[in-house]
């Protein structure tokens, strides 16, 4: 009997598909794994973490940071406003919410664990009314009230948990930076829903104190202002796009028959002045 050594087709060893095309395929669909799995989590997650109770949450090592910031005590005026925002919440008897005065030129203020609320002097002295430092108060009140704090510190354990698992599996940095951006976008799409609430809750109470919600479109705009009109993708945004929240606004406002263009409750003199002499503090002592 005689062997032959038959010639073998060209290709038999090769894919018809391009592997790059392939390993997109791959990549695409673990990332729609990853973001699908991580957000369900977090749904679930949800659903006991604002579960725990609010002196246990008090009791979270928080002060600590607090205090690096350097936190001072809120003159009469900011102190009149915010217990004043504070009485048209029905907050529960054991939530107790802490203001916080930072003597800087951050244009912000953010609502953290335990009812801890701060607020800057970049962003008191970039408002110019009552109504629009109200809604600031409120939609922080907001947070606190809808247990934000607490829900976003469990969101970010999740995603690191679930990224720490896969990642040690793949072994690719490239999938590894690409799935930790997953595990983010995550984050950012409930940390837009719980932005959006807070604005709800807000705008009740300006209605509450003042018959009108002007207050939050003129803090909008002063974010338009001082930010610009914002270019990306709202899914990019840890916020939502203010755009947005103007628009969200007016139909709230629509909706609930209110006016538009109410006159406003002007800053007081002395509290103009406090801010003046607070930023002339700052910049003698640099």
């Amino acid at each position: 009997m005689e062997y032959s050594n038959p010639e073998l087709p060209e290709g038999i060893n090769t894919s018809k598909e391009n592997p790059l095309k392939e390993f997109f395929i791959l990549t695409v669909g673990l990332l729609a794994v990853v973001f699908v799995v991580i957000s369900a989590l977090i749904l679930i997650v949800d659903n006991f973490a604002d579960k725990i109770p609010f002196e246990m949450e008090k009791k979270l090592p928080i002060s600590s940071f607090i205090e690096n910031l350097e936190t001072e005590k809120l003159p009469p005026y900011l102190e009149k406003v915010t217990q004043k925002v504070l009485r048209t919440f029905e907050l529960p008897e054991n939530m107790q919410i802490t203001f916080h005065y930072v003597n800087d030129d951050t244009v912000n203020a953010f609502a953290t664990l335990g009812g801890h609320i701060v607020l800057y002097r970049g962003l008191l002295e970039k408002l110019k009314n009552e109504d629009e430092l109200a809604m600031v108060i409120a939609h922080e009140i907001a947070h606190v009230k809808y247990r934000h704090p607490i829900l976003s510190v469990s969101h970010g354990i999740v995603v690191g948990i679930i990224l720490t698992a896969v990642s040690s599996s793949s072994g690719n940095s490239v999938v590894n930076d690409i799935m930790g951006q997953t595990g983010m976008a995550s984050i950012m799409k409930f940390s837009r829903v719980y932005e959006y609430q807070s604005d709800k809750e807000a705008i009740k109470s300006l209605i509450k104190l003042y018959g009108h919600a002007d207050g939050a479109l003129g803090l909008f705009k002063v974010f338009e202002s001082e930010f610009g009109k914002e270019s990306s993708f709202e899914f990019l945004a840890t916020h939502p796009l203010t755009g947005n929240r103007i628009s969200q606004t007016t139909k709230m406002i629509s909706k609930s028959n209110l006016s538009s263009n109410n006159s406003m409750i002007k800053y007081p003199d002395e509290f103009k002045i406090w801010l003046k002499q607070q930023k002339e503090k700052i910049e003698k002592s640099k």
